[in-house]
């Protein structure tokens, strides 16, 4: 796991990319291909922050697979309050 101010930035503005790209629903899927490209995370970064966000409950993995180890991720409601400070924030 990694720790620090870095990780604390990218998890972040993986977790606003999250909120944005989910439409603020907590039943939208997002694809994790889809935000790696919006992110420019290489994939190793992207399933360290993945995994951190849902042991935070932020985030729920919907499906797994594919070239980026997950294939889709939600939005859960303790993330969406979270998105809505960090928006706030901003």
């Amino acid at each position: 796991m990694i720790i620090g101010n870095d990780f604390s930035k990218k998890y972040e503005a993986l977790l606003k990319q999250v909120g944005a790209l989910s439409e603020e629903d907590i039943s939208h899927h997002i694809s994790v291909k889809k935000l790696c490209e919006v992110t420019q995370l290489d994939r190793t970064e992207i399933k360290n922050v993945i995994e951190y966000l849902d042991e935070l409950n932020f985030i729920d993995i919907q499906t797994i697979g594919g070239p980026l180890l997950y294939g889709h991720i939600t939005i859960t409601e303790e993330g969406l309050e979270k998105y809505y400070q960090l928006k706030n924030n901003a």
